[in-house]
């Protein structure tokens, strides 16, 4: 660790990080501070090298560094960094979005995940009239006033939110079709949509049960309500059209969000033509940003997208991934330890416990303690992975058996001294 920049850090920024998932509070070890990264592997202030499973919470799947963007940033960056105006590369990017993601018939970039999630929200609001939002536990979709929930809602709270948002909020069991249900059929009247990460990514991966999904396409069709998917973890990362082609059901709307963007700050929101002429200027949802479709951030994106749909690596992540839990299920057996590994393609979560993991709740019943010294055994022996006991790991195209045979290895020496 370095620990005079760390103490610099603590001295000038607020709680010594711009992300509180970068303190490393939950791990008990001291905050990383990266100088660079290539490809699988991330290097840190004092030159020490770690395969990287964090990959910048998912955002960058070709690895970092990668050669087309890069390049694709120099040059942007060289043209001029921002203009306030319509550029080309936004329309090619809303085009392969579109391209690649049927039920996108129209986009709308913002500079955040957040941003995106805002306004889809309000944008199914306008649409249906109606206040109420179901979220589901565990799921983050931002830190927006009207996506953050109280103490005890099963969502990330916050002090200083407004009553009013938080209390229009109505928070479903994942994977519990009957839950759901109660949220429509009320007699206060059909939520104005159902928001909803197709596997959830924020408390560790967990994927959705069969049906799930599908109930919720039903429900929201029977009472008129928005279907909105958050893809800002899974857009391009669990298949070339997102989790939503994975499972086969199709939203309202869509965020999107880390990949899109290349590994730079990006967001976007898109669904059907009809819903999004109701974005200012062409309807009454307002909604607007000078560094929405930042030049620098759509060549990135579109780079990285480019790539993505050239290499077509959506196969081997998913067999890379399969080899991975695999190997780590049998470490778990040699051990005896108590490990769940759930995974969706290139995502991953190593879960302490007995139980299976198939909502937030099981997800919470994870030791605690057990992660903490699994995640400092496997850091001394470079290799990172998210510094969070409830947290989604993840491969990327520039990892292969190597770093996957070192994470294995890691993982079953700190089960045999755990």
């Amino acid at each position: 660790m370095d620990r005079d920049l760390t103490a610099e850090a603590q001295e000038v920024l607020a709680g010594g990080v711009n992300s509180p998932a970068r303190s490393f509070r939950s791990t008990g070890t001291p905050p990383l501070i990266a100088r660079s990264a290539q490809g699988a592997w991330i290097t840190d202030t004092e030159g020490r090298r770690y395969a990287d499973f964090l990959m910048a919470w998912g955002a960058v799947i070709l690895g970092h560094a990668h050669p087309a963007v890069t390049e694709a940033v120099r040059r942007a960056a060289a043209a001029g960094s921002a203009f306030g105006l319509t550029t080309e590369g936004e329309v090619r990017l809303a085009r392969l979005i579109r391209e690649a993601v049927p039920s996108v018939e129209r986009l709308r970039m913002t500079t955040s995940g957040t941003e995106a999630a805002m306004t889809a929200l309000r944008l199914a609001r306008a649409c249906t009239g109606r206040e109420a939002v179901l979220l589901f536990d565990g799921a983050y979709h931002g830190h927006g006033d009207a996506l953050l929930g109280g103490p005890g809602s099963g969502l990330t709270s916050s002090a200083g939110l407004l009553p009013a948002l938080s209390g229009a909020l109505r928070v479903g069991r994942f994977n519990d079709p009957s839950s759901a249900r109660a949220f429509f059929d009320t007699p206060g009247g059909p939520p104005a949509c159902a928001l909803v990460e197709l596997v959830l990514g924020n408390i560790g991966v967990v994927p959705p049960q069969p049906g799930f999904l599908e109930e919720l396409r039903l429900l929201c069709d029977r009472f008129g309500a928005l279907l909105i998917f958050d893809e800002v973890i899974t857009g391009f990362r669990v298949a070339r059209g997102g989790a939503q082609e994975r499972y086969g059901v199709r939203p309202d709307l869509t965020i999107f969000g880390k990949i899109i963007g290349g590994g730079l700050p990006a967001g976007a929101v898109g669904g059907r033509r009809e819903i999004m002429a109701r974005l200012a200027p062409e309807g009454d949802v307002y909604h607007a940003g000078t560094m929405a479709g930042n030049p620098v951030v759509v060549a990135a994106g579109l780079a990285a997208i480019e790539t993505l749909l050239a290499l077509d690596p959506w196969a081997a992540l998913e067999a890379l991934g399969a080899r991975l839990e695999r190997d780590l299920r049998d470490a778990a057996g040699e051990t005896g330890a108590a490990l769940q590994v759930n995974r969706v393609g290139s995502m991953f979560s190593l879960f302490f416990t007995a139980r299976p993991v198939t909502d937030a709740s099981s997800a919470r019943a994870t030791d605690r303690r057990r992660f903490q010294r699994c995640f400092a055994r496997l850091l001394g022996a470079g290799v990172l992975l998210a510094p969070s006991p409830l947290e989604a790991c993840f491969l990327s195209a520039a990892h292969g058996e190597a770093e996957v045979a070192r994470l294995v290895d890691g993982v079953r020496s700190a089960l045999t001294g755990a």
